[in-house]
């Protein structure tokens, strides 16, 4: 008689004799073990055994199995029966890998199920989750394990979101008849520089949510033009940023009037850094750190310098910051449209004293504090509309007109600083057009803002100047080697070594 058991393996296999019994313990993969019938050997010894391939059961954890004894009436007894015998261990035929691995593979879970969505003006995280097949409780938990690693109201309409599913079934051709489980993570890239991932390792577990920072690599770029029409066109036509081309902006304006000194045939030069990712993309600007300006036939040069109390300015060449106590044109890319002086009033059609300097601009445009101050009034006021007055020290005031709004925080009283956001250009009050109308006032009376001498910043100690100096002989150092047309790559390590394009990727932090 042959018969078939269905066990595991690797078999922990235990023959303990206890009183005539024998006793064996299988586990794991599985394999089939055929038995022959009543053993003709002397009774009390085990009838030899063929293995096929397994032991199967209900439970194959353990199995127990009887033998004749040797003597006694039991043994008389039981000499007619047909009995189950153990083959001998040195018979056992163990799985080939390959076996094994198969098994495995057949027993592995299904991958999960992957779909993308793609976030469209007036999404929510949460309308697009569930509109994907995710459960809402789901849906729900995720968005509040990101919160606050990322914020989903921040995300912005293109924004490309994967998903993964636990499958419940095998996935067919056609992805839309998979059987979606539980979700399992969401991944997405808000910016070059960031990876967002929400996940878990099984539909029971709570979701963790992780914001993983790609490797970037500091470059520095080196741009050069002739103006020929004016600074914002010549630097885009050498792919100088645009954050580079606003700070070079900020930094010439309190020397530079950039609606009637520039002329053409002007040149410039800038140095800035720039970061890219590991494709070579460009992920964001940084410091501009040496910029010069030749404006008709005189040059200047100014250079990015972080003193040792960690202020950062712009300084000449001897240690002088180009900063002064307030700017001329606080306002970027305008056009200078009626200056300081008598004229005809486009509106009340006589002439009369025009006490400030008006710049055009697109309405929104923003207007930034000339200096350091207290803001007096931000209110209305007749034909000035929307206005604006801050006092620096006891000497100077400034005051801009016929505004758009106000800022986020600025009132009468709030304390501002040179370079931050106050206001945006509208036409309030008695205008024709969107402007500016900026006034700078000294003891009480309005004077010229491009011609009124203004008190130069800060000069570098004694002590300072060393330092500086040497900082100064490295970026001209940098200026050089750029301008023989090699950009010069910096890896993000703390020795920033500054070598030759390429060679940088061969070296490690």
């Amino acid at each position: 008689m042959r018969f078939a058991k269905k066990v595991s393996y690797p078999a922990i296999l235990a023959i303990p004799l206890v009183g005539g019994a024998v006793a064996a313990s299988w586990s794991s993969a599985h394999f089939t073990q055929s038995f022959g019938g009543v053993s003709s050997e002397a009774p009390g010894t085990l009838a030899p055994g063929t293995l096929d391939g397994g032991l199967s059961g209900a439970d194959p954890a353990a199995e127990a199995f009887s033998v004749v004894p040797a003597s006694g009436p039991a043994a008389a007894a039981s000499q007619p029966e047909q009995v189950a015998a153990l083959p001998r261990a040195s018979l056992l035929r163990l799985p080939a890998q390959g076996e094994i691995e198969a098994l495995e593979e057949a027993e592995a879970p299904p991958p999960p199920v992957t779909r993308q969505i793609t976030v469209a003006r007036g999404d929510t995280l949460m309308k697009l989750l569930i509109g994907a097949g995710v459960d809402p409780t789901h849906a729900h938990q995720a968005v509040t394990a990101m919160e606050p690693v990322y914020s989903a109201r921040r995300l912005m309409p293109g924004q490309e979101i994967d998903l993964a599913f636990a499958a419940r079934g095998a996935a067919s051709d056609d992805s839309a008849s998979d059987d979606l489980g539980p979700l399992l993570a969401i991944n997405f890239r808000p910016s070059r520089e960031r990876d967002i991932e929400i996940s878990r390792a099984h539909p029971d577990e709570d979701f963790a949510a992780n914001a993983v920072d790609r490797p970037v690599a500091r470059q520095l770029a080196y741009a050069q033009g002739t103006i020929l029409s004016n600074l914002s066109v010549a630097a885009r036509e050498v792919n100088v940023p645009n954050p580079v081309l606003v700070e070079a902006i900020r930094a010439f304006s309190f020397d530079v009037d950039f609606q009637r000194e520039i002329q053409k045939g002007d040149d410039f030069e800038f140095l800035y850094e720039i970061f890219v990712d590991e494709d070579g993309l460009r992920v964001r600007t940084g410091e501009l750190l040496f910029a010069a300006m030749t404006l008709s036939g005189s040059r200047t040069e100014i250079y990015h310098y972080e003193r040792p109390n960690g202020d950062t300015d712009y300084f000449t060449p001897e240690g002088t910051s180009v900063r002064r106590s307030l700017m001329r044109t606080p306002i970027d890319g305008a056009r200078l449209s009626s200056g300081f002086g008598m004229r005809k009033h486009p509106i009340l059609g006589y002439s009369k004293m025009h006490k400030g300097t008006d710049f055009a601009a697109p309405r929104g445009t923003p207007i930034y504090a000339a200096g350091n101050g207290v803001v007096e009034v931000a209110a209305r006021r007749g034909g000035y509309g929307k206005y604006i007055r801050i006092r620096h020290g006891s000497s100077y005031k400034t005051a801009y007109a016929h505004l758009h709004g106000y800022a986020k925080g600025i009132k009468s009283g709030t304390r501002v600083k040179q370079g931050q956001v106050i206001g945006y250009v509208g036409s309030t009050g008695r205008s024709t057009g969107p402007h500016l109308h900026y006034e700078v006032i000294l003891n009480g009376k309005q004077v010229n803002p491009l011609k009124v001498t203004l008190p130069r910043g800060d000069k570098l100690k004694k002590d300072e100047l060393a330092a500086f100096a040497a900082h100064r002989a490295e970026v001209d150092r940098q200026v050089s080697i750029a301008m023989g047309g090699i950009l010069m790559v910096q890896k993000a390590c703390e020795e920033a070594e500054v070598v030759e394009q390429g060679s940088a990727t061969d070296r490690e932090c």
